[in-house]
């Protein structure tokens, strides 16, 4: 699929290229491991500096009202870089899921603070379109929602601002779906921090009898599609950053088979290697194509129509698959160092390991492409 981007995101993306080539390196990445909640918040204040923290967010609440394939450029330059900050949570996630909360109050109170780059989101990174809430539970009580149990693996949510969960209601009516908002520091919240295997900061969040505002009426429509959207830009956007990833990890691999030499010759003038990143590139720019029609069907029909929800399902299963295998071939091609912990190839296997499992994994898509027909 052939996508051109016009010049302004171009030099949106470069401007980001700088911004996180001059604010995350290897030394930042292991000094960020020795803490599990922190992030590149210096990279994450000069993004929102560039104003591109309001891409998703509507005219009309001091956003800039952008498609959802005006993300692509910077998606892929984060999947990049490796710096963890919390983009798809708050600009992607946050953005579509208070963007079509039915809660206008909340809408204007958050909104144009996300576009300023002055508010963080905690989302699930676990959505998919027919997702269950966990372990999360709400009741009323005195007209007050109330939380109780565990969200798993949240993203980003000691160093956010609000977080935001699907949560399971009891009524008459049975168990019902809804969206809810809650105050990082509100009473009842407490956490676990610990780090994914690519360095995301996340945590396991418990909720013990926690005041919640709901997005959206339980049990509504508004509520299965604001899952739906948020489901189909997850899936867009860890895709487009997994494309990130596997253009960096074909990069390293050239450049070192240009550089390294054995019998008074670069290795890369062996045939065999050659051939090697040839299908290196096939995969990267296959799943170039499949990010794209994500992007495209996130933004349109998302999983409410049938051609844009096979779309997601198949770039879902197959752009994870094709990272995988091209991040596999860089790290055998590198030889021992593609094995250190020092060179980046080898987070790169890991982001695109983490990014996979985001939203559904590749398995839980293929069995939704065959029951499609």
């Amino acid at each position: 699929m052939n996508f051109e981007i016009s010049d302004e995101l171009k030099s949106a993306r470069d401007s980001l290229a700088r911004v996180l080539a001059d604010h995350f390196s290897p030394q930042h990445r292991h000094a960020l491991a020795a803490d599990s909640t922190s992030y590149a918040e210096q990279a994450w204040k000069e993004i929102a500096g560039l104003g591109l923290t309001g891409l998703q967010v509507p005219e009309a609440f001091d956003g800039l009202g952008g498609n959802f394939t005006d993300l692509l450029p910077l998606l892929y330059e984060l999947g990049h870089s490796l710096a963890p900050v919390p983009f798809l949570s708050t600009c992607v996630l946050g953005a579509v899921a208070l963007r079509m909360a039915g809660n206008p109050e909340v809408q204007r109170t958050l909104l144009p603070t996300l576009a300023a780059g002055n508010l963080k989101v905690a989302c699930p990174h676990t959505l998919t379109p027919d997702s269950v809430p966990g372990d999360v539970s709400v009741h009323t009580h005195n007209d007050h929602w109330l939380l109780n149990g565990a969200q798993k693996q949240l993203p980003y949510a000691v160093s956010a601002d609000w977080l935001i969960l699907v949560a399971k209601t009891d009524s008459t009516k049975g168990s019902q779906q809804g969206l809810f908002l809650v105050a990082r520091h509100a009473q009842g919240v407490h956490f676990r921090a610990f780090r994914l295997i690519d360095g995301t900061p996340a945590a396991d969040v418990r909720f013990e009898n926690t005041h919640a505002t709901a997005l959206c009426a339980p049990g509504s429509s508004e509520v299965r599609a604001s899952i739906d959207a948020m489901a189909a830009a997850g899936i867009a956007a860890t895709c487009a950053q997994m494309v990130g990833a596997m253009e960096a990890a074909l990069q390293l691999t050239v450049e070192y088979l240009k550089t390294r030499r054995q019998f008074g010759r670069p290795i890369g003038e062996n045939q065999a290697l050659r051939h090697r990143t040839a299908e290196m590139l096939v995969s990267l720019e296959t799943a170039r194509s499949l990010a794209i029609a994500a992007a495209v069907a996130a933004g349109t029909g998302g999983f409410g129509q049938a051609h844009t929800r096979a779309d997601l399902h198949r770039a879902k299963f197959l752009v994870g698959r094709n990272g995988r295998t091209l991040c596999q071939t860089a790290i055998q091609l590198h030889g021992g160092i593609g094995m250190t912990e020092e060179y980046a190839v080898g987070h790169y296997l890991r982001r695109i390991h983490v990014l996979d499992q985001q939203f559904g994994n590749g398995a839980a898509h293929l069995r939704q492409l065959t029951q499609q027909g």
